[in-house]
């Protein structure tokens, strides 16, 4: 983390801007990305005014976008109708310059891909794409009929007090339900497993933080306040798309995709003394 020491009144923009020698536009996007505090609090709006002696800390710029991202490298599964990538986070999943989708029809040179289901931006791990319309639809029904068994990782504050919980609470008004497991824990944080039996978006994230572990790096519900240095070098929501598992509807089989665990995840356990054997 870079710990920067206001000495005059100025709003947080400018104050990057002159502090870190980049454009007002370029500090912006740095807010932007909900990894800038202001005396250990989550700070997202440019204009937010700072006072002397604030105190204001943010991650090193090369710790965001993993701009040495390959597609070809990251192909998990591929057969005659789809294709499992191992997404990255800050990648979005489709429909934009900046997603997995555009990369992997780039690289394949063929704009029929698309993706399935989406991933949030923060989230890593399996993404699976189709490679035309038809395909498509066919691979949406297991979604709609919920015939897709979805793996989880999620790092989380607290040490949870039980090692198995069924989540049944509504997501915007909709039925919403996960099995959450304990993988490993200590004395602050704890590893889940969560098989996600509904699909509701954040569902997760806000189940966990609904029964009071909320995702270590989640912006919009996790703590607002961090006071813990190893934390706020955490930049990213801690989630993990790990399993996708179903039944190929062309080849009649049992499939099962994994995807390891990012590195920033993996350096996260490290320094937040969690296990995970997978």
């Amino acid at each position: 983390m870079k710990r920067l020491k206001v000495n005059r009144e100025t709003d947080l923009k400018t104050f990057l801007a002159e502090e870190l020698k980049i454009s007002k536009s370029k500090a912006k996007d740095l807010i932007d990305t909900k990894n800038v505090f202001v005396n250990g609090e989550r700070v997202w709006i440019a204009t937010h005014k700072l006072k002397k002696g604030d105190l204001v800390e943010l991650p090193f710029f090369n710790s965001f976008k993993n701009e040495d991202y390959k597609i070809e490298k990251n192909i998990l599964y591929e057969d005659d109708f789809i294709i499992a990538i191992q997404k990255p986070p800050f990648y979005e999943s489709n429909k934009s310059k900046n997603s997995v989708e555009y990369l992997l029809r780039n690289f394949k040179r063929d704009k029929n891909i698309e993706a399935i289901h989406r991933l949030d931006r923060e989230t890593s791990g399996v993404l699976l794409f189709a490679k035309n319309k038809k395909v498509f639809y066919k691979f949406k029904d297991l979604w709609s009929e919920r015939r897709v068994k979805k793996v989880y990782l999620a790092i989380s504050y607290g040490s949870a007090d039980f090692k198995r919980k069924f989540i049944n609470l509504p997501v915007d008004r909709k039925i919403a339900k996960s099995d959450v497991y304990v993988l490993d824990k200590n004395n602050e944080f704890t590893l889940f497993k969560i098989d996600l039996k509904t699909g509701r978006k954040h569902q997760i994230r806000i189940h966990l933080a609904k029964i009071g572990y909320p995702i270590i790096g989640d912006k919009i519900y996790g703590l607002k306040k961090i006071n813990d240095f190893r934390l706020k070098s955490i930049n990213r929501q801690m989630l993990h798309a790990y399993t996708l598992e179903f039944i190929h509807p062309y080849y009649k089989k049992l499939m099962k995709i994994k995807a390891s665990i990012y590195p920033d995840f993996k350096k996260s356990l490290r320094i937040l003394k969690l296990r995970f054997n997978g």
